[in-house]
């Protein structure tokens, strides 16, 4: 039976009844759970700030409000995509189980099926290495996207970490429209805050507009709301829209519960001095182990990958080890997932444990722990790490103790990540303390010192639009608007390459599950190791080269002989711990700028017949846009986007010299594999230059359907030129080439959808600048569109013709 308030949806998902405050989030201001005839409707979704205590169910707030208004009453004012934002990645695969676990209570929850996907709601872990459920062929459809801020952050920038660079535009186009984004725990996101408010302000109809409502929601019980105030984000006359517990919910009930659980914090005897350094990991296990209760979880949280090893290994190792290692778990952001696995199973569980960690735990981790030891750190981080001690207020002997760290001068190692003032100024607060409930903790305030951060502008974002490298093969550097700079990480993966080889061209891209974050010093310190063979992929020249000095964000191949891995430590940088590579996949290579995988389909089909699926697939799309000179461009487009396949050598790449198939244009192939003979061939260049030579001369938005034709695999954008290495015609040695279409090249005369196009001379002087015979170049054309148009309205539009291909193409017989 469908729910009829807000209140059964809330408690269907659940098992409880939901607090006020996410009452008033879900069905307005004048919403109380007390009366539900003030639960049945919906509320504005508009950008706000959510202030709420440790412990008190914001992640289900934001995503049951976002449901019962979108998916439940139907509400196109809210956005059809939910972006959940995290700083780390344990958080992002822990908010994923809960997510699916409320939609499938409602039955909500999307099986993967193409038939099934109507009605349904995906839910999408966006990491490193795949995105499971190719969310991006479905932009119609209602979607949970949740990741870490590297992998989003990145994405909302057209520069999106650990993905094919010619699906960039893609993600760009469908996560700056008809979203909600929702940053969780913002006081550990660094300059991602600040990019997020800048995106904010971008992503308004007066400066770059968007295609459907794409607000953001803040979460954090520590952020400085200040920091939302920006060049182009300014705070509003009447302040930040802000959701905060009401008096009442302060004053009594399950919420004022939770914010005065009792938690004793004290001082402990541990300390970290250039003194005490050399034996801390012991001091701090053996702390651990005499503190600790039977049958109940510890939580030891410090500050750096190392300091957690080392007091994890002090626990774990020898003969006789303090405590049994099959009960002490070590968690941190350098694993592997499935390594990571085994210890998250372990923090998970609810048997007697003790578990070491880092910042990986410090906010929105679903634990409550007796006891909490916690390294000295800034005090917006001990509010979090408090806030997992005694979470559920059921722990009558709960207690929190902080180990000093007593550093010297500004830049003392021993304070990293943090500062030396920083952990000063958390130390007087501290002191201060005997109860650590969040109700006392949010009465202390402790200063900020003013951080100044990069703010990206405008003109960036419009510059980032392009995603063509510069002619250096190299790209704008976005990993200071990501994280702050110590924060930015690489990632690694290990493979058997034999001693003296290079990996070759066929050796597959790795899965998520292959792949391990690493800090970008580390990173550079194990590059550049003389022990150490490493490559970086280029998709260009298709080759695996020397990895250099690492890039943010960046994929590395590295030799396992070349260690820095081990599976139960995760990233140590010890060339001496060799990891057992995982299991890559079974089939597949890297990706490459001449790769047309997708026209091996493992079935013949026509460019007629292909054309007109496509042209079917793009109407049930151009709705969504919703403006007819758009959604008739984008008709237009599609019926165009292949005409470049007739090319003879595309066609002789199809074929293969099979008999039989030389009467008809082709446009996919029964063959498994193939390159056309001239280097780096784009078909969608070619059709894209017989639309403006070819197409109908009273077409509107001339130069949006020769762009979305031009840009539908990723790999034409902006600018047309000749790639490095590149050759033209022979014959004519001053005739002008670019990305294999040589001038003067012929497409015969085919059948599309419904009409048949004349043979056409491909011209290339649009790639040469100024004015020329047809016209403004390509260079000027598409500047002038994006700008018009919008960055993010533009890339929404290539992407629901990239989609309709990709489905399209998929329709065809395995």
């Amino acid at each position: 039976m469908s729910p009829t308030s807000y209140h059964q949806f809330f408690r269907t998902a659940t098992g409880h009844t939901p607090y006020g405050y996410q009452c008033r989030l879900a069905c307005g201001p004048g919403a109380d759970p007390d009366r539900p005839d003030t639960l049945r409707d919906g509320a504005t979704c508009e950008s706000r700030l959510i202030n709420i205590p440790t412990g008190l169910g914001k992640t289900e707030a934001v995503t049951l409000a976002w449901l019962w208004n979108r998916v439940h009453l139907g509400s196109n004012q809210w956005p059809r995509r939910l972006v959940y934002c995290l700083p780390m990645r344990t958080l992002a695969e822990q908010t994923r189980k809960k997510v699916e676990g409320w939609l499938v209570r409602h039955d909500l929850l999307w099986d993967g099926e193409p038939s099934t996907h109507p009605g349904r709601v995906g839910v999408h872990l966006l990491m490193g290495g795949e995105d499971a459920g190719e969310w991006d062929l479905h932009p119609e459809e209602s979607a949970i996207l949740i990741g870490t801020q590297d992998m989003l952050l990145s994405r909302a920038l057209n520069r999106g970490y650990g993905m094919s660079r010619y699906r960039w535009p893609m993600h760009f186009g469908l996560l700056n429209n008809d979203c909600l984004w929702v940053m969780d725990e913002t006081q550990l996101m660094g300059v991602g805050v600040e990019t997020s408010a800048q995106l904010d302000g971008f992503r308004d109809r007066l400066r770059l507009p968007t295609f459907g409502n794409c607000p953001t929601w803040w979460m954090s019980a520590t952020l400085e709301s200040s920091r939302l105030a920006t060049v182009d984000h300014p705070e509003p006359e009447t302040g930040w829209q802000t959701v905060t517990l009401s008096g009442a919910e302060r004053a009594a009930g399950r919420p004022h519960e939770l914010i005065t659980a009792q938690k004793p914090i004290s001082s402990a005897t541990a300390k970290l001095s250039a003194a005490t350094q050399a034996g801390y990991a012991k001091t701090m296990a053996e702390l651990a182990r005499g503190r600790h209760q039977p049958g109940t979880l510890t939580l030891v949280v410090v500050n750096s990958v190392a300091r957690a090893r080392e007091i994890y290994e002090a626990l774990t190792k020898g003969k006789s080890p303090l405590y049994p290692p099959e009960k002490v778990a070590l968690i941190h952001s350098r694993f592997r997932p499935p390594d990571r696995r085994r210890h998250e199973e372990l923090l998970w569980g609810a048997d007697d444990r003790i578990v070491i960690a880092t910042q990986a735990v410090e906010a929105g981790v679903d634990i409550s722990a007796r006891l909490l030891i916690t390294e000295l750190a800034p005090w917006a981080s001990l509010v979090q790490r408090i806030g997992r001690c005694n979470r559920r207020a059921d722990l009558p002997d709960a207690e929190v103790l902080w180990v000093d760290i007593q550093a010297g001068e500004e830049t003392d190692a021993l304070a990293l990540p943090y500062t030396a003032w920083e952990l000063a100024e958390a130390r007087t607060a501290l002191k201060k303390l005997d109860q650590a409930s969040p109700e006392v903790l949010c009465g202390v305030v402790v200063p900020e010192r003013p951080v100044i951060r990069p703010v990206i502008r405008r003109r960036d974002l419009v510059d980032l639009f392009d995603t063509t490298p510069d002619l250096c093969g190299q790209d704008l550097d976005i990993s200071r608007y990501v994280r702050d700079g110590e924060d930015n990480d690489a990632q690694f993966f290990w493979r058997e390459i034999a001693e003296g080889q290079t990996p070759t061209s066929s050796e597959p891209d790795p899965v998520r599950a292959e792949l391990c974050r690493v800090g970008m010093r580390d990173a550079a310190k194990f590059l550049k190791s003389e022990k150490t063979r490493a490559w970086r992929w280029n998709p260009l020249e298709e080759i695996w080269e020397l990895a250099g000095a690492p890039r943010p964000g960046a994929v590395y191949l590295v030799a396992a002989a070349s260690g820095g891995y081990h599976e139960a430590l995760g990233w140590t940088g010890d060339s001496k711990h060799r990891p057992t590579p995982c299991p890559p996949p079974a089939a597949g290579e890297s990706e490459a700028y001449a790769a047309d995988s997708a026209v091996f389909a493992h079935a013949w089909q026509t460019l007629a017949e292909h054309t007109r699926k496509v042209v079917a697939q793009v109407s049930a799309l151009a709705a969504l846009v919703n403006e007819p000179p758009l959604t008739t461009a984008l008709s237009q487009a599609a019926a165009w986007h292949d005409l470049g396949k007739a090319h003879e050598e595309f066609q002789k790449m199809l074929q293969g010299g099979e008999r039989g198939r030389e009467g008809e244009l082709w446009a996919k192939s029964a063959r498994r594999s193939g390159r056309c003979a001239r280097r780096g061939f784009r078909h969608e260049l070619a059709s894209a230059l017989a639309w403006l030579l070819a197409g109908p001369p009273d077409a509107t938005e001339r130069d949006l359907i020769a762009y979305l034709i031009a840009a539908h695999h990723g790999k034409v954008r902006l600018s047309i030129r000749s790639l490095p290495g590149e050759s033209g015609n022979p014959a004519e040695p001053d005739a002008l080439f670019a990305r294999g279409v040589w001038q003067g090249d012929k497409l015969p005369s085919a059948a599309l959808d419904g009409f048949t196009t004349p043979e056409i001379a491909l011209d290339l002087s649009f790639m040469q600048m100024g004015e020329g015979p047809h016209g403004p170049s390509w260079l000027a054309r598409s500047v002038a569109l994006r700008d018009r148009l919008g960055p993010f309205r533009l890339a929404y539009l290539e992407t629901l013709l990239r989609a309709a291909d990709a489905r399209a193409s998929r329709s065809l017989p395995a």
